[in-house]
């Protein structure tokens, strides 16, 4: 087996203990290179851009590798990353555009965007508002796709249909009470996975 082909799971072990980083992070950045590429690019970014936010995203992975404990799948956290960098990325260029002066996509990934500086509320253009909310219910669906079958299936009818408990309940033949339970379960879930992309959501 090549190590293009290996599992992820001990890859991030080496990058976890230090043995072998260098070559196990080559390892994800071409195996997942491609991938980052078209999700930037979905969103409009530029080629030279998606370039830049994917070394951007692989800079956090990097970093941050050490606190990944597995309580989510890799992809999810990496692709979580990878959707907050490129939201980031937008409110540069949306405060970019309000300034008139020219604001870097890269940064050290930390701190608050030039959008949020100004009394820490900026007003975010609605092509935005509605891009970003695009971006988190991508987020959203993918997460809820590996959540357990019962928790999954209230989750659909509560974010897709908008039913209340009761209904819910009478479709899937539970009772209130464990329809409650299956969206709390699944909220903390959502809520670990996701973090800040989950905050506009609510079950």
């Amino acid at each position: 087996m090549s190590r293009q082909d290996e599992p992820i799971e001990p890859i991030l072990q080496r990058l976890r203990e230090a043995t072998g980083r260098e070559e196990s992070f080559r390892i994800l950045f071409d195996r997942f290179y491609w991938p980052l590429f078209r999700f930037f690019e979905h969103r409009g970014f530029s080629t030279e851009e998606c370039q830049d936010l994917i070394q951007e995203t692989f800079l956090r992975v990097y970093r941050g590798i050490e606190a990944f404990r597995g309580e989510s799948r890799w992809e999810h956290w990496l692709f979580r990353i990878a959707a907050n960098t490129a939201i980031k990325a937008l409110r540069h260029r949306a405060a970019a555009k309000r300034t008139g002066q020219e604001v870097p996509l890269e940064g050290d990934g930390e701190g608050d965007s030039p959008a949020l500086t100004s009394g820490g509320s900026a007003r975010t253009p609605e092509p935005l508002r509605q891009l970003l909310g695009m971006e988190m219910r991508e987020l959203l669906t993918r997460a809820i796709e590996d959540l357990p079958p019962q928790m999954r299936r209230c989750v659909r009818l509560r974010v897709l249909q908008d039913l209340d408990y009761d209904e819910i309940a009478e479709i899937l033949q539970l009772s209130p009470s464990t329809v409650k339970v299956q969206l709390f379960k699944a909220r903390k879930r959502l809520q670990m996975e996701l973090g800040e992309a989950f905050a506009d959501f609510d079950l």
